[in-house]
C-alpha cells in the first residue's frame, strides 16, 4: 500500500491526532477537523521528506479552498497531523 492510501485509510478509521500547533493553524485559517479530514481524503502527496517520514498532503475540502496538511505515520500506526494551512497562490 502506498503512503497516501495508508494515510487515508488511517484517517478513515479515526486513527489520527492533531498537534496543538495543527489545531491552532487550522483555526487561524478557518478550517475545522472535518475540513482537514476531507482535504486528506481527497488529496495527493505534493512533497515528502523521506528522512523524517513526513508528507505534505494537499486536498480540497467541500468548500473548495485548497488545504495542506503536513503529517507523518507514527510508530503506533496513527497519523500525526503536524500543521495545517490554506494553500494560496503565490504572487
Amino acid at each position: 500500500m502506498g503512503k497516501l492510501k495508508q494515510i487515508q485509510s488511517l484517517i478513515r478509521n479515526g486513527l489520527y491526532y492533531f498537534t496543538e500547533h495543527a489545531y491552532d493553524e487550522a483555526e487561524m485559517d478557518g478550517f475545522g477537523i472535518y475540513d482537514v479530514e476531507q482535504g486528506i481524503l481527497t488529496g495527493k502527496i505534493r512533497r515528502s521528506w523521506a528522512k523524517q517520514g513526513k508528507y505534505e498532503v494537499i486536498g480540497w475540502p467541500s468548500e473548495g479552498r485548497q488545504i495542506v496538511a503536513v503529517c507523518r505515520i507514527t510508530l503506533t500506526g496513527k497519523v500525526r497531523v503536524i500543521t495545517v494551512y490554506e494553500d494560496k497562490p503565490r504572487g
